[in-house]
């Protein structure tokens, strides 16, 4: 018993005719909802969270378009991002109404602010502006080789990184519906 296969290389080579009709279609549609993905990441993340500027978030995405396989690839940075970027100096009137620190106003998520009342901040060995707080009256630790050796760490707020993670199923279907709309423009 033998198959006859009459008809299907027609069938083939039309399939063929069509995906590569629609590549450069598919393709544009996918560079363009990469960048659109960017940017809609970019903007919901400084929305949600505290970050001053949007510069710094902006600058730690990266994005990798790739149009053999037609997929694209947006990362951002995972290192933790420090308090200084999310915070505001705090000061009460002293004697002789002279301002003095008390503090500093830390807002990691936009509009919601709280307080450290022994906040300060200074310049680090790497030239980054770091934050250290320590309790009122809490004289235990004067330089900071002591504050290292019992364990007092430097305050960290998220990352540009963890802050994607958390918000990317949010970004899911306004990014489909981007892609879809591309792809009309650009098979008609």
């Amino acid at each position: 018993m033998q198959l006859s296969t009459t008809g299907f290389d027609a069938v083939t080579r039309e399939l063929t005719r069509i995906r590569k009709a629609q590549a450069p279609a598919i393709a544009k549609a996918v560079n363009d909802t990469a960048k659109f993905a960017k940017q809609l990441a970019i903007d919901e993340i400084y929305a949600k969270y505290g970050f001053k500027s949007k510069s710094y978030v902006e600058q730690h995405f990266s994005l990798s378009i790739n149009p053999r396989t037609l997929t694209a690839n947006i990362s951002a940075r995972y290192r933790p991002s420090s308090l200084t970027r999310f915070s505001t100096p705090k000061f009460r009137v002293g004697k002789r109404s002279q301002r003095v620190a008390s503090g500093h106003v830390v807002s990691t998520i936009r509009n919601q602010p709280t307080w450290f009342k022994g906040a300060f901040t200074f310049i680090g060995k790497n030239g980054n502006q770091v934050m250290y707080s320590r309790r009122q009256g809490d004289t235990s630790w004067r330089t900071f080789k002591e504050a290292k050796a019992q364990g007092v760490k430097a305050l960290y707020g998220p990352s540009v990184g963890h802050s994607f993670a958390y918000m990317r199923e949010d970004l899911e279907a306004p990014i489909i519906t981007h892609l879809r709309k591309a792809y009309g423009k650009q098979a008609r």
